[in-house]
């Protein structure tokens, strides 16, 4: 604030320094979020009996073996579910605190006036977003790995 590098609130046409606060905002939590799991998955996998056999069997492919079961699991989206809930509902709050134009925004004016059609609507989209991008990471978590597809 002192330096005036970035605005502290604020849009102007949509120039770039006007997303960088907000961005960081609410990708920071979603990243501390994701690295925690992602590590502990990995540790976990690297754990596994599979490995530590292709470890003692002294493997050229044990580094292999690991490296696609760590690809597999760094990309799991049962990971990224709860992020993408987090980002959408937080981008509520982001959008009033740094003035930036949004439904958010509206929902949020629309709480403070008792608007409660505009609320109840914005509700069931912010839901449906919510619902359809889990669907989706569903999907191509089934697609990703097929231990998890139904027949």
């Amino acid at each position: 604030m002192y330096l005036q590098w970035l605005p502290v609130a604020g849009w102007e046409d949509g120039a770039a320094r006007y997303f960088v606060l907000p961005v960081v905002t609410l990708a920071l939590p979603v990243m501390a979020y994701v690295t925690r799991l992602t590590r502990s998955s990995l540790l976990d996998v690297f754990r596994a009996n599979f490995i530590r056999t292709a470890r003692a069997r002294a493997w050229a492919l044990a580094n292999f073996v690991g490296a696609r079961a760590a690809a597999r699991v760094a990309s799991g989206c049962e990971l990224h579910r709860p992020a993408t809930a987090f980002v959408v509902t937080g981008s509520l709050v982001v959008e009033t605190v740094f003035g930036l134009p949004g439904t958010g925004r509206y929902l949020v004016q629309g709480a403070i006036n008792r608007d409660y059609t505009l609320v109840m609507g914005m509700v069931i989209v912010y839901g449906t977003l919510v619902l359809l991008l889990n669907l989706i990471a569903d999907l191509v978590y089934g697609w990703l790995d097929p231990r998890v597809r139904h027949e």
